[in-house]
């Protein structure tokens, strides 16, 4: 997931959307469920509050819908490639760096451990953010922190500008789900022939290009701020959901295309709906505050589990205790990303000068 908060110094208020914050800050309380869940399992303890693998996959999905989203925006007024490569540095490599130092000594003062080694072409892996997302591929990388998503969404900067030139063409739709449909089919094949390639096939970006073109989509909708096309798109929507759960032998929660396409549609359905609620202004600035800060507690949110997981005795977890502790993680993660985000944006800044 990358810091893609729409940043009031760089956009327009008049341009902000709200349902793309909202989106971005439950789907991070997604993902910590998930792996939360997930990390408890690992130590002998199931609870089945929360489903790991339909939280987490929701949560991502969302992720990379709100990505296209912000990247359209950004871009959609002029789209110049250097202004536009240098903030993709800026928004990811700033906050990487620093999050990955901090765990990285806190791992040595904690445990003695040293993560990173000498080889040359993977300390470049990990420099550049890949080494999550080609932890199938490539063996004994120095990953820490940003799991797959950080390397997949830099990936998705590389493709966006297609996206962007793609889009003003009659059969941009139907040539972007046909290559998501190959790229899923053929991942054993590029696998052998592609270094940039996970072999998750839901974890590529070209397999997951409908949900960035959704994104571009969702913002020239909501921007035209007409409730009536919110509604009858949201409407649409779930009756694309009603169907595929009526005629298609697959769950809601299932991993693949059909439980992805009803995940998009969910996030299609929250966006419409929520741009025509009143919200309490005191509520839309602890959502944005959530939303801004996610990338770095992202960063940071898989190691937190996991230490503390391991210190604290979870076997005998009642419900409240478990979601006490789910909390916990939460807090934990958002009072690391106050501290350590405005070191970032210095950085960040520094570069965006450059």
């Amino acid at each position: 997931m990358s810091n893609l908060a729409i940043n009031k110094k760089l956009i327009p208020s008049s341009t902000r959307i709200d349902s793309i914050d909202f989106i971005r800050a439950i789907s991070f309380l997604m993902i910590v469920a998930g792996h939360f869940v997930g990390a408890l399992s690992q130590h002998g303890v199931d609870r089945h509050y929360f489903h790991k693998y339909y939280l987490g996959g929701v949560g991502v999905s969302f992720f990379i819908i709100t990505s296209g989203a912000s990247l359209y925006i950004s871009t959609k007024n002029k789209f110049d490639l250097k202004v536009y490569i240098k903030k993709r540095i800026a928004n990811i490599y700033p906050y990487f760096w620093i999050c990955y130092v901090f765990v990285a000594v806190f791992l040595f003062l904690s445990f003695s451990t040293v993560c990173l080694g000498n080889d040359p072409g993977r300390l470049l892996i990990t420099f550049l953010a890949l080494d999550g997302y080609l932890g199938s591929t490539v063996p004994n990388t120095y990953y820490l922190i940003g799991e797959w998503f950080t390397g997949f969404i830099l990936l998705v900067y590389i493709l966006f500008p297609f996206i962007f030139w793609l889009k003003n063409k009659n059969i941009y739709i139907a040539i972007i789900v046909i290559s998501s449909l190959v790229a899923i089919q053929n991942t054993p094949y590029v696998v052998e022939h592609f270094l940039l390639w996970n072999d998750d096939p839901f974890w590529n970006p070209i397999s997951r290009l409908p949900e960035i073109l959704l994104g571009v989509l969702i913002i020239d909708l909501l921007l035209l701020k007409n409730k009536k096309a919110n509604f009858f798109t949201a409407f649409i929507a779930l009756l694309y959901i009603i169907i595929v759960l009526t005629f298609i032998e697959e769950h809601y929660r299932t991993y693949n295309m059909w439980g992805i396409s009803m995940w998009a549609m969910t996030f299609v359905i929250i966006c419409c709906l929520y741009e025509n609620i009143i919200i309490p202004k005191a509520v839309k600035k602890i959502i944005l505050f959530l939303s801004e800060y996610s990338f770095v507690a992202f960063l940071l949110h898989h190691q937190i589990i996991y230490y503390l997981v391991s210190k604290i005795q979870s076997q005998e977890f009642n419900r409240f205790q478990f979601f006490y502790f789910y909390v916990v993680i939460v807090l934990l993660c958002y009072f690391l990303a106050y501290l350590i985000k405005p070191i970032g944006d210095k950085l960040k800044r520094k570069i965006l000068e450059l």
